[in-house]
């Protein structure tokens, strides 16, 4: 164990040294970063709940809406607005006034998709070996 030694005193030198760079650095560069990253999971997240929700309901379906510069899913049934994620302060039929109903991805769709892709990728893996 004597490499510790040295690499501890040389990793505390280089901290001394280059710790100022990085900490701008971060600052510039990883905040904004992180808190992207941080908004595209949740409205990944928002996006499954509202696919699951109308796994749940007849005739369910998503259609993706803008509101206020953010991404809202409104699950609808038989093409009327049931819920959306994440919450909004307006009315559900209000949100979706002008919006193409044709554009709606059903929960049946939403999951084929989403298995077709899983099958892909294993056996682009397989494929890998």
């Amino acid at each position: 164990m004597s490499w510790i030694g040295p690499t501890a005193k040389k990793s505390a030198k280089l901290a001394v040294k280059y710790g100022p760079q990085a900490k701008i650095a971060w600052e510039k560069v990883g905040k904004p970063a992180s808190e992207v990253a941080a908004k595209k999971a949740q409205s990944q997240l928002q996006r499954r709940k509202a696919f699951a929700k109308a796994a749940t309901v007849t005739d369910g379906a998503v259609l993706r809406q803008i509101h206020q510069g953010e991404p809202v899913w409104v699950v609808l049934s038989h093409g009327e607005p049931v819920d959306c994620f994440p919450p909004v302060d307006i009315d559900l039929p209000e949100l979706i006034t002008n919006a193409d109903l044709s554009a709606a991805v059903s929960s049946k769709e939403f999951e084929e998709k989403r298995v077709k892709a899983r099958v892909e990728r294993a056996r682009q893996r397989r494929t890998k070996r």
